[in-house]
């Protein structure tokens, strides 16, 4: 059994296609995966005859992205923000749209200076990871409730020479009752569970608690909000990634809890996707 590259990556294709937006880039990167080689190489060469090895590793590949399961997690990692992380079924696979996180973050970092940040359910530590290489004078203490997520968060962390102080706890409460911060951030899950949207594409592989925290979505965000406060620097500032539906309640808690200068960001879809907001110095 034998098949050209150009011939094995449109039968890829059209099998995967029913279920991913980009079919053919999840068939180049799984079959460059198996070559040992760049997606350039595939069009370098397209009538090359694949090795009866290399073709059946590539069409097991295939078959688990049809399950669904994500392309990252059969590769092995995600590029974010211009890095390789690792990814596992242990955390979600790392999204574009978290860039903004980051980026509105660090536009509260100002290099020369020092400052304490805490990452709330770090998952696999790209936002803690990013921000503290991104920044190397800041302190960066990241929780997760999760063992396993931690577990990669530290292998990522270790492998990106990232100093990161990672503490398993449910939000706040292992931390230090004394320990405050400059800067709280957060990708919590916000996800309401019921949504249709859990069901699609590649979600159902993905854990499940760091894509709904309850029935409503915004629980997971309550309960950051509220507790922040206690955690804050006077003056402090919070960074929150939430659905392109709840800026309006994300809006109102923040509020109720003391912040102010509260203001939502679009992400590359033009969709309300952040929202920052500092503590109000009494």
């Amino acid at each position: 059994m034998s098949e050209q590259i150009d011939t094995a990556l449109a039968h890829a294709a059209s099998r995967i296609e029913p279920l991913s937006e980009t079919p053919r880039l999840d068939a180049e990167l799984l079959l460059a995966f198996c070559l040992g080689k760049t997606r350039a190489y595939l069009y370098t060469w397209p009538e090359q005859e694949l090795e009866e090895n290399t073709l059946a590793h590539f069409l097991s590949l295939v078959d688990e992205r049809c399950k669904p399961t994500p392309v990252a997690y059969l590769l092995g990692w995600r590029e974010f923000y211009a890095r390789e992380f690792r990814a596992t079924p242990a955390a979600l696979v790392p999204r574009p749209e978290t860039e903004l996180l980051v980026e509105q973050a660090l536009a509260r970092l100002d290099p020369a200076r020092r400052y304490g940040v805490l990452d709330l359910g770090t998952g696999s530590g790209i936002v803690a990871i990013t921000l503290k290489l991104e920044r190397p004078g800041i302190r960066v203490v990241a929780t997760d409730i999760d063992p396993g997520s931690l577990e990669l968060a530290r292998d990522n962390a270790r492998l990106l020479g990232a100093e990161v102080e990672f503490i398993e706890s449910d939000w706040y409460t292992q931390l230090p009752a004394d320990q405050t911060f400059d800067l709280v951030v957060s990708n919590p899950p916000y996800v309401a569970a019921e949504h249709p949207f859990l069901r699609a594409g590649d979600l159902p592989a993905e854990p499940q608690h760091a894509l709904t925290p309850g029935s409503s979505g915004l629980e997971a965000i309550a309960t950051i909000v509220a507790q922040a406060p206690r955690f804050l620097e006077p003056g402090g500032e919070i960074v929150l990634e939430h659905g392109y539906d709840q800026q309006a309640a994300v809006r109102d808690l923040l509020a109720a809890s003391g912040f102010i200068d509260i203001e939502c960001h679009l992400d590359l879809n033009d969709l309300p996707r952040c929202t920052t907001a500092k503590l109000f110095e009494k």
